[in-house]
């Protein structure tokens, strides 16, 4: 059975080195502390500690699980917090952190490449080979292959970009795909810089334009110049296909419907765009 207890909150280091939210802890924190302020601390929402790794800290436990309850507890100068003690390593601890975060859905996706590349780092040091870092970096977090392989590229981009997809400004996969089409390994200084660049322009293109950004991205790799991709995606969202609204004489319904059926066709939309791509395409 668990065990909760109330514990002194100037005992327990805020600063954790295993909790796995890195980005808008204030935020979260300030909403936390709100809620606290108004109706008290739940004792059925005890945060997890452990005690502090570093013998010679000043404290005398690590947070867990819950630094934004632990943080507005602090700013509200409350003495105790109610709290689960459990002796965790680090690989345990961070775990912990990451199916707690995950389930609230408070781990953005810079914070999950970030400790997604700590882990793969750590086992390539091991002479692990990549495709094996992997596979771990998914039994790790208990996620698959390649959602591991989506996110890993997110953590090289720039902090300023960075910051854009957590405040998003920036759409995620938008981001995604400047950051597996942009960054190169060789020049990282240079690539960082066009990975701002691009973002900077992608915030600037109109709706239409941003439907065509990331297969423009794609299709046109590091390569291409801003100039070159913004060319690119005016012409694309200029292309776009034009709605017409076609009126069919009762008499010629039947004949149309004819025509589609021996084609294994039966919308009356369908039939009726194949049949005028079939005529262009004979004309």
């Amino acid at each position: 059975m668990v065990e909760i207890k109330d514990i002194a909150t100037a005992s327990i280091d805020p600063e954790s080195k295993v909790n796995v939210r890195r980005s808008q802890v204030k935020e979260g924190m300030e909403k936390v502390q709100s809620s606290i302020a108004e109706h008290g601390f739940w004792e059925s929402n005890p945060i997890t500690i452990r005690p502090h790794p570093n013998s010679s800290s000043e404290y005398e436990y690590e947070i867990v699980v819950g630094q934004c309850r632990l943080k507005a507890c602090l700013e509200l100068k409350l003495e105790q917090i109610p709290a689960v003690i459990e002796k965790l390593d680090d690989d345990e601890a961070i775990r912990r952190s990451w199916a707690e975060n995950e389930g609230k859905s408070d781990i953005t996706v810079i914070d999950k490449a970030y400790w997604i590349k700590k882990i793969i780092t750590r086992y390539l040091g091991e002479d692990k080979t990549i495709t094996e870092c992997y596979k771990i970096a998914a039994t790790f977090f208990a996620i698959d292959v390649q959602t591991v392989i989506k996110y890993l590229p997110m953590v090289f981009l720039p902090p300023k970009v960075q910051e854009m997809v957590v405040n998003r400004f920036l759409g995620q996969h938008v981001a995604e795909v400047i950051a597996k089409h942009t960054y190169d390994p060789s020049s990282p200084e240079s690539s960082q810089e066009a990975m701002e660049e691009r973002a900077e322009w992608v915030r600037k293109l109109s709706p239409d334009e941003k439907k065509e950004c990331v297969g423009v991205v794609e299709d046109l790799g590091l390569a291409a110049s801003i100039e070159e991709l913004d060319k690119e995606v005016k012409e694309r969202a200029t292309q776009q296909e034009t709605i017409v609204k076609v009126a069919i004489p009762g008499a010629q319904l039947g004949r149309l419907m004819d025509w589609g059926k021996d084609r294994g066709l039966t919308d009356k939309a369908t039939i009726v765009s194949h049949m005028v791509a079939e005529t262009l395409r004979g004309a």
